[in-house]
């Protein structure tokens, strides 16, 4: 694999000798050349003199100098004329474009993709807009999003157009780079969609007429495909009728099906056509609900593949009568089509296999009702499982088993000190071995809809012990602070901030306590250990700066409490950690609507219950003779173990839980 030198500058993107335009092109850039038989000239030297054959055409001799062709096997040049005039216009393009032309595929060339977010960037301002920090960015994301590939992502072309940046490159690379949808460059969020080529021709159309330009057979077959698809719409069922298109006869008075050609061949065509027939994504929404690809002899939807992309919010599709013979022969639609409700797969080799596989198929179309005409589940199971999507683990309401208020008081606390007063804060609650580390989530996954900018990490990046990113072991200890003073000088470093209010916002926290025994003694009297607390806290706070804008971060915070020093706070921090991440809508527990109310006691009663269940967790005895036991030991729970141990052998049976250990 060649690679670029990095000592080497970059230089202009556009004037790279290895740049290449849309289309298959050799060696330079520029329109495709095509001779009078209909067949693209691929030779570097050939300017419109003597045709050489090669690769790249559709027919012809075998090169003198490179050997056959590649397609050497199609038409000859005495060929049928209507065949070669279809082929021709469809090569020169349809609505102003240029085709690519691979063995048996004839494909529109979209290896194009629109990004937008370049002018809000800190890049913006460098001298050429950030274009190049923009190009460097998505090729070197792009080729770390696979670990187990080594291929480069690279990006053949660039052109600045307002605020968007249109790249072209290679189709595998361009779906590569898609991913990178949302992501951050340079403090802003880059949208990056798919671009049609053809938009680009039109807007250029006053600053170079001759390439927008449609020659009169490209606009010829364009209409023609027009009329046919017109006739296969019915706008009633909002159905477009898309089956056995190599018998359909408008197709075959164009030549397009000679007995060799596939729907692999004019489908992609179709699709085009299609796209410009709808301005937005909206419109193709509401005029084309349901798409039929029967009796299309189709082995896989690979040749079909351009439908997803052209109607992506398709509800009803018919693949009747095809020859799918596996789950696999859809994965060209894998990860699309999410909105299908309605598939038709009746007189397929597959259709055996649907009680098999019929959980797999709703996995990939989520919101899938029908499938060949029998409902497999209902709207409300729908709902409920896309609900359960968006959080694949179930999350739970807080468990806060608090031990006499203490984790309450240090939260109250501890969320006013740390926005008005971190001096007293350490004073407080933190000694000399307390530990304090701090883990920046910069991929934390984010939902588009609800985000906000991103302001700079760079007062925590500096700090940070993200341990996936982190992987010197000096590194990794020298941020571990531990003590009063190291935490004071950390804390001095990083922005003031203002949580929410805990008394009028407590939906903004997450927040749970568990006792937490075995902490070392800080008196070094119990071997044991003494108990404490670990207490989690979920939510987010506001930085407080210069800004105009708002800059909210989320964060969680575990914190590790238990006894202080002699000398020192009587509750104090065992260890601090605080993970940071970019602000997003705090994932809060759904309520079971089945779940009954528990009833509200006293707090004497709702103390007394808990101490009944530790003594039932510790003795395997029912919670009635728990409370008889603690009853008689003035609800003591030591006292009321050793009565235990000393009295067990003369319980009952009927005392001790079913299979309990004694």
């Amino acid at each position: 694999m060649l690679k670029r030198s990095s000592a080497a500058p970059r230089g202009s993107r556009n004037t790279s000798p290895s740049v290449r335009g849309g289309g298959i092109q050799k060696r330079r850039a520029g329109p495709a050349r095509v001779d009078k038989d209909g067949d693209l000239v691929m030779d570097p030297v050939a300017a419109g003199g003597e045709r050489k054959s090669g690769r790249g055409q559709l027919g012809g001799q075998k090169s003198r100098a490179r050997g056959p062709g590649r397609g050497s096997g199609g038409p000859s040049r005495g060929g049928n004329a209507g065949i070669i005039k279809a082929q021709q216009a469809i090569i020169r393009g349809l609505g102003a474009k240029q085709a690519n032309v691979l063995e048996s595929h004839v494909t529109t060339g979209g290896t194009m993709a629109r990004v937008d977010g370049l002018s809000s960037s800190k890049a913006a301002s460098n001298p050429d807009g950030g274009v190049e920090s923009l190009l460097a960015f998505l090729e070197r994301k792009a080729s770390g999003l696979d670990a187990k590939s080594n291929r480069a992502i690279k990006i053949k072309k660039s052109l600045k157009k307002g605020d968007s940046v249109i790249i072209t490159a290679s189709p595998e690379d361009i779906a590569e780079i898609q991913k990178l949808d949302n992501f951050m460059f340079a403090g802003t969020t880059l949208t990056i969609q798919p671009y049609d080529p053809s938009s680009l021709a039109r807007s250029d159309k006053s600053e170079d007429k001759k390439k927008a330009q449609v020659s009169p057979s490209a606009q010829e077959t364009k209409e023609r495909l027009r009329g046919i698809l017109a006739t296969r719409y019915d706008a009633a069922l909002k159905l477009l009728d898309l089956s056995a298109l190599a018998q359909d006869e408008g197709l075959k008075q164009m030549g397009v099906f000679d007995g060799s050609t596939t729907t692999s061949k004019i489908f992609p065509a179709l699709m085009v056509v299609c796209d410009g027939l709808f301005k937005t994504r909206q419109e193709k929404r509401d005029a084309i609900v349901s798409v039929t690809l029967a009796d299309n002899n189709l082995a896989d939807v690979s040749d079909v593949a351009a439908l997803a992309q052209t109607f992506p919010d398709l509800k009803n599709l018919d693949l009747s009568r095809n020859r799918l013979e596996q789950l696999s022969s859809l994965d060209a639609w894998r990860s699309k089509l999410r909105h299908l409700s309605n598939l038709v797969l009746i007189g397929n080799p597959i259709e055996s296999q649907l009680p098999t596989i019929k959980t797999e198929i709703m996995r990939r179309y989520p919101y899938l009702e029908v499938l060949n005409g029998v409902q497999i589940r209902t709207p409300d199971e729908i709902a409920a499982a896309v609900e359960a999507a968006k959080s694949p683990i179930p999350i739970a309401t807080p468990d806060f088993r608090d031990v006499g208020q203490v984790g309450e008081n240090f939260i109250r606390q501890f969320v006013v000190l740390y926005d008005n007063d971190r001096p007293q804060l350490l004073a407080t609650f933190y000694d000399m071995q307390s530990v304090l580390s701090i883990s920046v989530n910069m991929q934390a996954p984010r939902n588009p809809k609800n985000s906000v900018p991103i302001p700079p990490w760079a007062s925590y990046t500096k700090h940070s012990r993200n341990l996936v990113k982190i992987n010197n072991l000096p590194t990794q200890m020298s941020r571990m602070h531990r003590g009063s003073q190291a935490i004071q000088s950390v804390w001095a470093t990083l922005p003031a901030t203002r949580h929410p209010d805990l008394q009028s916002q407590p939906e903004k926290y997450l927040i749970e306590c568990h006792p937490l025994p075995g902490l070392a003694d800080p008196n070094n009297q119990s071997i044991r250990g003494v108990d404490g607390l670990i207490v989690t806290m979920h939510g987010e706070f506001e930085e407080q700066n210069d800004s105009t804008e708002q800059a909210l971060r989320s964060f969680s915070r575990t914190f590790v409490l238990g006894p202080g020093a002699p000398g020192g706070p009587p509750i104090r921090v065992v260890s601090d950690m605080m993970v940071l991440r970019a602000w997003g809508p705090l994932a809060l527990p759904r309520s079971s609507p089945i779940a009954p109310e528990t009833p509200q006691g006293n707090p004497e009663q709702q103390k007394q219950q808990a101490i009944a269940m530790q003594l039932v967790e510790r003795t395997g005895m029912t919670p009635n003779y728990a409370m008889l036991c603690l009853t008689e030991t003035g609800w003591d729970l030591e006292q009321a173990f050793i009565a235990f141990t000393a009295n067990k052998d003369k319980l009952p049976p009927d005392a001790f839980i079913a299979g309990a250990t004694r």
